[in-house]
């Protein structure tokens, strides 16, 4: 049989296998530079010929008589070939490969060359990125089932109705002045992980070592309640990036809420969730939206239905979740895997559960980023108030539940007490949540203190809100998103704390020192509690004392 008869054969055969194949790619190429370098070892050749067609690709293949062959496959796929190995016709084929790569072709290399040794790294791939200044991409791609021949080279050939996965490394560049040898190791040490990542890892449900071999994991952190829950969420943030460095992190948020997360250098994306809009167009283009980012893992850390509904939308590889505040609720748990904690531990703990799981260093840090210029912003409105900035007493008298808010007129002496005694300029702040709007709060304590307190209730925005409390020299608020903030940010504070469980969903560690009454009926979750004893009892003179012992 002549080898056009024989390469007219293998043609048909594999594009018949190629029609029954689902292709899996993990990073989409078009995030990365072009023209490139695509490095991959040998043996690699025929899912990386079904997976890259027609893109303007240029390969180099051996002299051989196996090399005509697959020389003659690969250009009925859409490649370009040139002739030469490093063992025959190498150097007057690299030349005829820069040209065409100066010509915008991208190109590929197997490259442990056509003799082996198996997975070690010929220097002609590099030489070629250092010489043409193009970025050198290593790329491995394997299907579940599969053929491996006992060849040197190992030899792939996918079997018909497989599933294969392709992944790249991060673009690598050679300098005139970097080592030949040092970036050999380097490219040779990724190709390495990415083929172990493919074959093993990627078909297997080892969470942690799939994590450890990829290249670049997406993951998204789904917590799109309120302020003081992703408050809670973010040493998992931190926790996970500095364990898994090159992983691409994202976080899926409530509008009300997405400022606290907004340029932060942790997280690639921050995308916002719209609770209010809930037609067919909006969730399709929220599905298109998250599901073209193919994350590898989603974690819930909010277990309930609105969460499980975005999980659901992401459709991550793996799905993860924290047993959250009262565990996972209302079917969350039929989305994600459960990563169960003690019920007596805080949230910032049982969320912190996750990150533990996943191989993370048990280190609670809050990333919060806070741009300059929030800081110029606020130092602006408040000197136009006349506000001493050195000498700030931040009050916050609202919160979400109307049971969790301190008497307002007791807000107004208290702020009389530390505008008269102690000379601090008392400023208000907050928002319109929970029933009674915040703003109607401190026009309350404003109008009762008799003293000069200024109201900037609602002319915060979150990133100015976050540099409002640091310039704080003391700042006193019920339990809410403004006072878990203050204490994420080390803030000198003073938490007045009602029906709920301060172990559990309390000010977590920081410089925040708690006043609270223990009563019979508490912890409690009545929102609209008529009788509030456990707020009721706490007195200005405590907190005041409080405040004094901190100053």
């Amino acid at each position: 049989m002549s080898n056009e008869v024989f390469i007219k054969i293998i043609t048909f055969v594999s594009r018949a296998v190629d029609k029954t194949l689902r292709k899996i790619s993990l990073n989409d190429e078009f995030h990365y530079p072009k023209p490139s370098i695509y490095a991959f070892w040998h043996g690699n050749e025929f899912p990386m010929m079904l997976s890259n067609q027609n893109r303007n690709i240029v390969i180099m293949v051996s002299l051989s008589k196996d090399g005509e062959m697959l020389s003659g496959l690969l250009r009925n796929f859409g490649f370009l070939t040139v002739r030469g190995s490093s063992s025959k016709g190498g150097g007057r084929a690299l030349i005829e490969i820069i040209k065409y790569a100066r010509s915008g072709y991208s190109l590929a290399f197997a490259c442990d060359g056509p003799r082996g040794p198996y997975h070690k790294l010929k220097s002609g791939i590099v030489y070629t990125a250092q010489k043409t200044k193009m970025p050198l991409i290593p790329i491995n791609c394997s299907p579940k089932y599969k053929i491996m021949f006992k060849n040197w080279d190992r030899t792939i050939i996918p079997l018909p109705f497989s599933k294969t996965v392709q992944v790249y490394a991060d673009p690598i560049y050679v300098g005139d002045t970097d080592s030949i040898e040092d970036k050999v190791k380097e490219v040779e040490s990724k190709l390495n992980k990415l083929f172990k990542f493919t074959n093993e890892c990627y078909w297997e449900n080892d969470i942690l070592k799939y994590l450890q071999y990829h290249p670049a994991p997406k993951i998204l952190i789904v917590q799109p309640s309120r302020i003081g829950d992703i408050i809670f969420s973010l040493p998992v943030l931190n926790a996970i990036k500095e364990k898994y460095p090159n992983a691409r992190l994202s976080w899926i948020v409530d509008e009300r809420c997405s400022q606290i997360l907004e340029d932060n250098p942790i997280l690639e994306n921050v995308f916002v969730w719209d609770r209010k809009r809930v037609s067919f167009k909006y969730y399709r283009q929220l599905i298109k939206t998250l599901r073209k980012e193919k994350f590898d893992l989603s974690i819930d850390l909010h277990g309930l239905a609105k969460s499980a509904l975005l999980v659901k939308l992401a459709n991550a590889h793996f799905k993860i979740a924290s047993s959250s505040t009262n565990g996972m609720r209302e079917f969350s748990w039929l989305f994600s895997k459960e990563i169960k904690s003690l019920s007596n531990k805080h949230c910032v703990q049982r969320h912190f559960e996750v990150a533990k799981y996943l191989g993370c260093k048990e280190e609670i840090k809050y990333p919060i980023y806070i741009p300059e210029e929030s800081f110029q912003s606020v130092k602006k409105k408040l000197l136009k108030e006349n506000i001493n900035l050195e000498n700030i007493a931040g009050i916050h008298p609202g919160g979400g539940w109307v049971s969790r808010r301190w008497n307002s007129y007791k807000f107004a002496v208290l702020a009389g007490k530390l505008k008269r005694e102690l000379n601090l300029d008392v400023v208000l702040v907050g928002g319109k949540e929970g029933g009674i709007s915040e703003k109607g709060l401190s026009e309350e304590i404003v109008r009762d203190s008799g003293v000069n307190v200024i109201d900037m209730s609602g002319k915060f925005t979150l990133k100015e809100l976050c540099a409002f409390l640091l310039m704080c020299k003391i700042f006193v608020g019920n339990e809410a998103g403004p006072m878990h903030i203050a204490t994420a940010l080390n803030v000198n504070a003073v938490a007045i704390l009602g029906p709920t469980d301060a172990k559990r969903t309390g000010p977590y560690k920081g410089n925040t020192t708690i006043v609270q009454h223990q009563v019979a009926c508490q912890p409690c979750r009545n929102r609209n509690c008529k009788a509030v004893i456990c707020m009721k009892d706490i007195t200005v003179k405590e907190v005041f004392e409080t405040i004094k012992k901190k100053l």
